[in-house]
């Protein structure tokens, strides 16, 4: 019976998260979906990568140039008004599209244009709701509230092609964005029942753009005046440029040997391990040491790459992929939990924003490395007759997708180094006086061992 009233217990704390991740959850589901559905829509109608491209590239492009703005905003701004605009705007578009498809008035123009306009609503929501969660929540919860926000993405990344596909044969484009509108106004209807607790205003209400600047310069300050922070982004920031290159690298690893059916079943396997690591991190929390579970995470998750890039062979490959995906929700949880804790709810639109912007140029790095490393280097050396055959070769083999697994077997190596690295400084360094509670005192005359670091003790 404890176990049950410990979970009753831990659902009331929650209640007014949980309706809020519900309905966040459903309309990122139909965001989604309009993606998806676009993109099989634009390349039907032009037979172009180039032009898919684009539509990928405006739906990305507010994430990196504008979000360190959106963030200074959302500190301005009332985090729950901030959403619900957001919403009701990103409805508005995805109406429109329909609109435009059922009238037979939509052009390829118009996917770029809603796509950017989407993305930007996208930025103002992903901010507001992340600085939103430790406002409504006790600090002990927001390990697990993490958790199931990364539980509502990895099922949404699961299922959202499969139910694409379905949709759109069945039901047809203009229908799927019509779903997408609905899950809005869930959303929207959900928002009316619950309470967002605003910080105190750190601003002065004047509006002018030099101030928003040094908002943001003030966000930024206060990262770099922390050393553990500058840390932290910039471990992971190397996490999400591995994440950009192996996300790359998966497709043509196993593609090169096998047939696309094996890569949809691969594939679905490694979902379902993303969808387990999510939901164990909302179960567990992420423990009280988080440094150490990001760290230790992370080494697992490395160990994953080096085990799918080692061999072509079909089983190792998915219990690599697998593995690696299920520590991703775990490290970008924990990873999360740790910022949510250690900077001032009045900053935290303003310092996450920079988190998002800096970790995204790590992931677009990422993806534009790996294509000339593998083709142009590493594939050449590890053909039959290449530089590495007799000496790498002989461990991972030779032939096509060999430099492709060496590049995924290198990447899962630095993880590895990185994160050992890491938390070995951690381990022997203790970082005095640096380390900002969520009342935005610095701790005056306390030495913190950073991988013993529990937000609670910080927050009392």
């Amino acid at each position: 019976m404890k176990p049950i009233n410990q979970l009753i217990e831990v659902t009331r704390e929650l209640r007014n998260f949980l309706l809020f991740w519900f309905g966040q959850s459903l309309s990122e589901i139909g965001t989604r979906l309009t993606g998806f559905g676009l993109s099989i829509w634009v390349y039907q109608n032009t037979h172009a990568v180039t032009q898919l491209s684009l539509v990928i590239f405006f739906t990305t492009l507010p994430g990196v140039l504008i979000t360190p703005l959106v963030g200074a905003l959302v500190d301005r701004w009332n985090r729950r008004w901030t959403i619900i605009i957001s919403d009701i705007l990103a409805a508005i578009i995805t109406l429109t599209l329909a609109l435009l498809l059922i009238t037979h008035n939509l052009q390829l123009w118009h996917t770029y244009v809603t796509a950017f306009l989407t993305s930007l609503c996208g930025s103002f929501q992903m901010t507001a709701k992340s600085a939103a969660i430790p406002m409504m929540i006790k600090s002990n919860q927001i390990g697990r509230a993490n958790g199931l926000t990364q539980f509502s993405t990895a099922v949404a990344q699961l299922t959202t092609p499969i139910l694409a596909g379905i949709l759109i044969a069945k039901l047809q484009l203009q229908s799927l964005l019509l779903i997408d509108f609905s899950t809005y106004v869930i959303a929207l209807f959900t928002l009316l029942f619950i309470k967002i607790p605003q910080p105190e205003s750190s601003t002065k209400s004047e509006k002018r753009i030099t101030t928003i600047i040094d908002e943001i310069i003030a966000g930024w300050e206060n990262i770099s005046s922390r050393p553990f922070l500058v840390l932290l982004l910039a471990f992971m920031t190397i996490h999400f440029f591995i994440s950009g290159m192996t996300t790359v690298l998966i497709d043509p690893l196993i593609l090169s040997f096998s047939s696309a059916t094996t890569f949809g079943n691969v594939m679905a396997v490694a979902g379902c391990g993303m969808v387990a690591g999510s939901f164990f991190m909302s179960i567990w929390g992420g423990g009280k040491k988080s440094i150490s579970t990001l760290f230790l995470f992370s080494v697992v998750n490395g160990i994953g790459l080096i085990i799918a890039g080692m061999k072509p062979f079909i089983p190792t490959i998915t219990f690599g992929i697998t593995l690696s995906f299920f520590t991703l929700p775990i490290i970008l949880g924990t990873n999360f939990t740790i910022w949510q804790t250690s900077v001032h709810p009045k900053l935290q639109g303003r310092v996450l924003s920079l988190f998002y912007t800096v970790a995204g140029l790590g992931l677009s790095l990422g993806n534009l490395s790996a294509s000339p490393l593998a083709d142009k280097l590493l594939e050449p050396m590890l053909s039959p007759d290449g530089l590495l055959a007799n000496t790498v070769g002989r461990l991972l083999e030779t032939g096509e997708g060999r430099g492709i697994g060496f590049l995924m077997v290198m990447a899962g190596f630095f993880v590895v180094f990185a994160s050992l690295s890491f938390y070995t400084y951690f381990g022997f360094k203790q970082i005095g006086g640096e380390l900002l509670a969520t009342d935005g005192e610095i701790l005056e005359n306390k030495t913190i061992n950073i991988l013993d670091y529990e937000p609670d003790k910080l927050r009392n």
